[in-house]
């Protein structure tokens, strides 16, 4: 009999420590990237069409330089030479992720991301097959904070 309670104890608290986690419908956000040879980045504009916030993990987000901090192996720079993923900066680990990033609903998020994040910025911007692939995956931001 303990042994029943315990596992109901047990079932009970994991299921109140659980977050609901739902992606965003695809309708609820549109993303643009433009190429500026001439500041020798990308520009990126997350723009939502959601009525509540969204989040986006923090390491899927470039940081104020143009760059991803722990790297990002979902963004890919095509170029002559292949393909590229933004190299990390800094060595890290988040126990638990590296915070969010959040959009209210109906507002726009603007970042660059550096050709320097992928290596020789000048190589790149005389790439003339240089093209960016910029997925985001956002979430319904949970309100318990």
């Amino acid at each position: 009999m303990s042994r029943l309670w315990a596992l109901a104890l047990s079932c009970a608290a994991i299921s109140a420590c659980a977050t609901p986690f739902q992606r965003a419908e695809p309708g609820d956000f549109s993303v643009s990237v433009t190429d500026n040879v001439e500041e020798r980045r990308f520009e990126v504009v997350l723009v939502s069409t959601a009525t509540k916030p969204l989040c986006l993990s923090g390491e899927s987000w470039p940081d104020e330089s143009g760059k991803f901090p722990l790297g990002y192996e979902a963004v890919v720079l095509t170029t002559t030479n292949g393909l590229l993923h933004p190299r990390a900066s800094i060595t890290a680990y988040c126990p638990g992720g590296c915070g969010e990033v959040e959009i209210e609903a109906g507002q726009r998020l603007e970042a660059i991301v550096a050709y320097a994040a992928f290596g020789d910025a000048e190589v790149i911007a005389e790439d003339a097959q240089r093209s960016l692939e910029f997925p985001v995956y956002p979430y319904y931001c949970s309100r318990r904070r």
